[in-house]
């Protein structure tokens, strides 16, 4: 910033050019507020911007838009939205309308800063959700306010920062994957009642995903062809509804090994080819609800020991849910998710020595990258067959013998 007589020129550059705004003294407020405004937005606003923030009656300040509010900006975003699936167009509407829209929905969309209104709501959202939720919410409202340029505003205050590595959002923690051991998955198979069972036992032999599998009719189940095998083809959604599989490598055709092929045959005999596959013992539908209740109290009965059961409470009472506290290996250690079955099932075919493309095909995955990355750490890393193998090859070290 620099003193021209009775007044003060502060200079930047942006977008590669230098921009000056001046402001008439003899104090310095304007021309500091000015400096720290330029200096809070990286240096990425134009004199327009300066002007308007700073000294919106000067000549030189350009006419502000009206800008709608920006509940009214999420509806009609919400309303011509049509490149989502309805799970994912529901889960967003409801996202904007319930949280975004009652702390930020009477500003107006030109308003909206990062430094007043951004930043203080993402740190709320922090003190009550999860990471992965505020990180969901911070992305849906980015999209609403990426489609409001250049209509209603000259840049995004969502994205990164430039020379930012990120939004400064909350990081969620890894879930670690389960992986049973073939004892550990008896264990749960035979704390499961039998419509569970079934169903996890189909898991841990196909590897599908909990939707796909309560979405499986008899009609995608082939026993009569020379390789007796399943088509992914319907997948149970969150709404309760039925939709195709959410990327064309999801829908795929799996191959059954013997023992599945008998559960497999139990399980739809009788059935006309529209039926669900898997049905519970009075012959509803399962749902995710459903599994859920069934889920929890089969995988307790896994974590509990014969030997050592849990101990009861004064009236004698047990819970469904108490589980053994010894460190016996015959019983099933901590928490247990159903889509840990999946991961077990790709244990099971590396231990069997399939690649990790075939592996990627068989689970749907779009890229061989989701199945290294989730999985690589299970192939076998210098095995002393290869090592040998690599002997061979390496020149003699030639190490001098010590006086």
């Amino acid at each position: 910033m620099t003193e021209r007589g009775n007044s003060y020129c502060l200079r930047w550059r942006h977008a590669g050019r230098q921009i000056c705004c001046t402001f008439r003294g003899p104090s310095t407020r304007k021309a500091i507020a000015a400096k720290l405004y330029v200096e809070v937005h990286q240096h990425q606003v134009d004199s327009g911007q300066v002007y308007a923030a700073i000294d919106p009656d000067c000549a030189r300040a350009p006419a502000r838009k009206k800008t709608p509010l920006l509940r009214d900006w999420i509806e009609r975003w919400v309303r011509l939205k049509v490149d989502l699936s309805p799970t994912t167009h529901a889960e967003y509407a409801r996202l904007l309308r319930y949280r975004v829209a009652r702390d930020l929905g009477d500003l107006h969309v030109g308003d909206i800063t990062r430094y007043d209104h951004l930043d203080p709501w993402k740190a709320d959202l922090a003190r009550e959700l999860a990471p992965a939720g505020v990180r969901k919410h911070w992305l849906v409202l980015s999209q609403v306010m990426r489609d409001a340029v250049p209509r209603w505003r000259d840049d995004n205050p969502m994205a990164c920062p430039p020379g930012q590595p990120g939004n400064g959002l909350p990081k969620p923690a890894p879930y670690e994957a389960a992986f049973l051991s073939a004892e550990h998955a008896r264990a749960l198979a035979d704390a499961c009642s039998p419509d569970l069972r079934a169903l996890v036992l189909a898991a841990l032999g196909t590897g599908m995903r909990q939707g796909e599998l309560l979405g499986l009719r008899a009609k995608d189940v082939d026993l009569d062809a020379a390789q007796p095998s399943l088509r992914v083809e319907r997948v149970l959604q969150r709404d309760g509804g039925f939709g195709s599989p959410k990327t064309r490598r999801s829908r795929r055709t799996i191959i059954l090994a013997p023992s599945t092929v008998l559960l497999f045959a139990c399980l739809i005999e009788d059935k006309a080819a529209e039926e669900p596959v898997f049905t519970t013992a009075d012959g509803r539908p399962w749902t995710a609800e459903l599994l859920r209740r069934h889920w929890r109290p089969a995988v307790a009965g896994a974590r509990r020991c014969a030997e050592h059961p849990p101990q009861a409470r004064s009236s004698g009472w047990v819970s469904p849910r108490a589980v053994s506290s010894c460190r016996c290996d015959t019983r099933l250690r901590g928490r247990l998710r159903f889509h840990d079955l999946r991961h077990s099932h790709v244990a099971y075919l590396i231990a069997a020595g399939w690649d990790l493309y075939m592996i990627q095909l068989r689970l749907g995955h779009a890229s061989i990258k989701t199945t290294f990355d989730v999985y690589g750490h299970l192939l076998g890393h210098g095995v002393p067959e290869r090592l040998a193998a690599l002997e061979q090859l390496l020149p003699a070290p030639g190490v001098r013998p010590t006086a």
